[in-house]
């Protein structure tokens, strides 16, 4: 839901970009009946784009300040003439979070929310108009507009789908994926525990605090993580100096690294941007197992 962005949507948003609107006067100017209206502005209002404000017996929507809207009405007045919508609608968004900063063909077909067909698709609509590039088997944005708009739809979202915890201390965002610790005592059905928290119920010997580690995806859907996800999510926090020991994180691996996809562990840190790290656990794991030798 919240990486998606329909035609009408976006059309109503370049309206609000110029002028703001009551549900009847964005009706007459989408040439859609009032009730359609009140639809798309209450789509846009849950995705924080637009304000409802209230005067008299009439509710006026204006353009959010949020940043994702205000990059989006840089977006709009640097194509005023083109029509946007025909390529930044449907799984576009969730395209462009995932291709910003540059990413494989692979990786975009295993992350996007989209078929591969749909993708290809949308591929070819933002090439015509520059808004993607394919080169060497990598997808990147060359128009930094746009690619400013994703990665402010995406901090957005993200701050979103957090709003309603609380007691958060920190999150880390990897183009689609949130890793969050937090002390709240609940979150959201789509969020997965993993990292320390995760790994101590598979055999991890460390004090836990009050915090706990979870995962979730901008795209809203729970997932079922692997040991592999977890260690590689808990990584990524102790590589941000957030209050993990990576020496505590390096003797799990050397208790459990027979039983781990390497391979996969490898793939999933080169996508998290953290292979050095794991390189480290790996050299402490060598280490440890020489002293076993020796004992």
């Amino acid at each position: 839901m919240y990486l998606k962005l329909s035609k009408s949507e976006i059309r109503a948003l370049r309206l609000l970009c110029a002028q703001d609107a009551s549900v009847g006067e964005m009706a007459a100017r989408l040439k859609a009946k009032p009730s359609f209206a009140s639809r798309i502005l209450a789509g846009l209002l849950a995705k924080d784009l637009v304000l409802a404000e209230k005067k008299g017996t009439t509710k006026i929507f204006r353009l959010s300040s949020a940043s994702h809207a205000q990059k989006f009405r840089q977006l709009s007045d640097s194509r005023p003439n083109a029509e946007i919508e025909e390529w930044l609608s449907g799984g576009a968004i969730d395209l462009l979070v995932v291709a910003n900063g540059g990413v494989e063909i692979d990786r975009l077909l295993e992350e996007a929310s989209s078929s591969r067909a749909t993708l290809y698709g949308l591929l070819r609509k933002m090439g015509a108009v520059g808004a993607a590039v394919v080169e060497k088997g990598t997808v990147r944005i060359p128009d930094s507009l746009v690619a400013s708009f994703a990665e402010a739809y995406a901090d957005n979202i993200q701050l979103l789908m957090q709003e309603d915890i609380r007691g958060i201390n920190v999150s880390v965002r990897v183009r689609k994926h949130v890793i969050l610790r937090t002390d709240a005592k609940s979150v959201p059905n789509a969020f997965a525990e993993t990292g320390v928290s995760a790994l101590a119920k598979r055999g991890l010997e460390a004090f836990l605090t009050s915090y706990r580690d979870f995962y979730f995806n901008l795209d809203g859907k729970r997932r079922e993580l692997s040991t592999e996800e977890c260690l590689v999510h808990a990584i990524l926090l102790t590589s941000l100096r957030y209050n993990v020991d990576l020496t505590v994180l390096g003797l799990f691996f050397a208790k459990n690294a027979r039983r781990l996809n390497l391979r996969l562990l490898k793939k999933l840190a080169k996508e998290y941007g953290v292979e050095g790290q794991l390189d480290g656990l790996r050299q402490k794991t060598e280490f440890y197992e020489k002293m076993r030798s020796f004992a």
